[in-house]
């Protein structure tokens, strides 16, 4: 299991975004959160899942007997979204990376997703995620596990370690590492790269590429993400991203 950590704002969320979309999405479940935001003021956090569905996990209006400072937090949504959905993922042998953004207090308030937690220290499955980075009993006890591998984001390694990790949880995939050597090329060539709004186009080794970011997803027009859900096309453009 290997899980970030970080201050506030220094974009551990942003990183696993990252690494979800370079790994491709179709390869990953489980869910990550996001700010909700009213006239540039954050209100609460958002649950979405990787299969599609979304929910609020905590909310300044929201009236709840579980609290994180002035967010009322809906501990039913997130265990009716979140738990399903990491059961499914550990019984689907086609998704090789598991997805938890975040473990945090809010989070903590669901027995069952502790419990599930420490099942998840022994799967076979590759376990990515972000974890509260302040000090916490229970997170304190579970940061020590054997089977956690720890990562603190900082302002200066950021837009490194989601590369990074790429590169780790794909050792053993050669054919996936020589698309990473291929990125870190294209990544050095700038010129390269066209940027048009949501789009940007890659004039590649073997031609020209477009990559297209669609409601938050990354896509290619070439024959390998078609297989695959990325490429090295998608994973540069990524790690191009502040």
């Amino acid at each position: 299991m290997i899980l970030l950590t970080a201050l506030p704002r220094t974009g551990k969320t942003t990183a696993i975004k990252k690494i979800i979309d370079s790994l491709g999405r179709k390869n990953c479940g489980g869910f990550y959160t996001k700010e909700i935001r009213e006239n540039g003021e954050r209100v609460g956090f958002e649950i979405i899942t990787l299969s599609g569905k979304r929910g609020i996990l905590a909310h300044v209006n929201i009236q709840s007997e579980y609290k994180i400072s002035r967010y009322g937090v809906n501990l039913n949504e997130f265990e009716r979204l979140c738990l399903n959905e990491l059961k499914q993922v550990m019984a689907n042998d086609k998704l090789k990376y598991l997805i938890i953004d975040e473990i945090g207090p809010m989070q903590l308030f669901s027995e069952e997703f502790k419990e599930l937690l420490y099942e998840l220290l022994n799967t076979s499955k590759i376990v990515l995620g972000t974890i509260f980075y302040l000090s916490h009993d229970w997170l304190d006890k579970f940061k020590k596990e054997i089977n956690v591998n720890l990562i603190e984001i900082t302002l200066e390694n950021r837009d490194k370690i989601p590369l990074e990790i790429i590169e780790m949880v794909t050792k053993e995939d050669s054919v996936f590492q020589k698309k990473i050597v291929k990125a870190k090329k294209y990544l050095n060539e700038i010129d390269r790269f066209v940027i048009n709004e949501n789009k940007t186009i890659i004039y590649s080794e073997h031609g020209v590429r477009t990559v297209e970011c669609k409601d938050d997803e990354f896509f290619c027009d070439c024959e390998y993400f078609n297989e695959n859900g990325t490429c090295s096309h998608i994973i540069s453009v990524i790690n191009r991203m502040i």
